[in-house]
């Protein structure tokens, strides 16, 4: 029996190291008085999941992937229990069917196995021939109980959390999806399991979004903003696009050795050092938040004279 797990996905600038030195900060300069945190640039979620038992939260990614992790395990309070998806499928574990069930490749889509692993149009070593037909096919059936009414929102989301959480454990790949290694990697022979993450209940109605960090702060107001925004010109939506295309599982016209999204729309100022301070600047003032709270590389593209000049304002 595999035990529900509480894991960290490989992910640039993750905080899950420092988990315990930001709730000390935070216990150091807050009353205990505040019920609303607010993770505005999430990631894979490790702040919101940890601080889940103590506020109300608030958490936002501009990459759908994110969204999908924050919707799985903090906007959910319990794990599902797929009643009714058992009940008409008769299926007795979900995640056991979606592993290990026998499929015929013919019957459903495979753009993942097609252009993310070697074949005889594709040299791209992301993912073992194995292990992708697998995601394959856990997204489309995924996808199909959706269609088919079986599943809730609730439900849908976990599941695609659950899936995603378990990629980076037999990617081919050094850290990020930028670029895949020409030799099999040892993780990357593993055979593919989704990941069954717990989920924290704290009897809060929880909110989770999917948009620019700057046109949210406008809409929301809360006790304690924490802010863990990119701090180099590398795009996260490029690093980790088949993350996102997993998730989204929208076959999208891709290109490129790598095979990165043609259509990006997630790119963020926060990685252009001419619009870097001042679309920091509009998210401070904008802020409507008791504290606030700043996680940043000293070797980003803002220093730390600017960051306290915006802050101190």
């Amino acid at each position: 029996i595999r035990m529900l797990k509480d894991v960290r996905m490989r992910f640039i600038g993750n905080k899950t190291k420092l988990l315990k030195d930001i709730l000390k900060v935070i216990d150091e300069n807050c009353d205990g008085t505040e019920e609303i945190f607010c993770d505005l640039f999430s990631g894979t979620t490790s702040v919101s999941r940890f601080l889940k038992n103590r506020y109300k939260i608030i958490s936002n990614d501009i990459l759908y992937f994110s969204y999908v992790l924050q919707m799985g395990t903090i906007r959910n309070n319990e794990i599902p229990e797929f009643k009714k998806l058992k009940k008409i499928l008769k299926i007795n574990n979900v995640f056991d069917y979606l592993e290990t069930e026998e499929y015929d490749r013919y019957l459903f889509e495979k753009f993942i196995s097609n252009n993310y692993s070697p074949n005889g149009k594709c040299e791209r070593m992301y993912l073992t021939c194995e292990n992708a037909l697998r995601i394959d096919f856990i997204r489309n059936t995924i996808e199909k109980w959706r269609e088919q009414n079986l599943i809730d929102n609730n439900e849908y989301y976990y599941l695609i959390a659950c899936l995603i959480e378990g990629i980076p454990f037999v990617s081919n790949i050094t850290g990020t999806y930028g670029a895949y290694l020409k030799k099999w990697d040892k993780r990357a022979l593993n055979k593919f399991e989704m990941v069954r993450l717990n989920v924290i209940d704290n009897k809060r109605e929880n909110s989770c979004y999917n948009i620019n960090a700057n046109e949210l702060i406008n809409n929301i107001e809360g006790d304690i903003l924490y802010l863990d925004p990119p701090y180099n010109s590398k795009q996260y939506s490029t690093n980790y696009h088949l993350l996102e295309t997993i998730s989204r599982y929208d076959n999208p016209v891709i290109k490129g050795k790598t095979g990165l999204r043609v259509c990006n729309k997630q790119k963020s100022k926060f990685c252009s050092k001419s619009q870097v301070n001042q679309v920091f600047e509009d998210l401070i003032l904008n802020a409507d938040f008791k504290c606030i709270f700043l996680s940043y590389n000293d070797e980003g593209l803002m220093s730390l004279e600017t960051i306290k000049e915006i802050m101190e304002k």
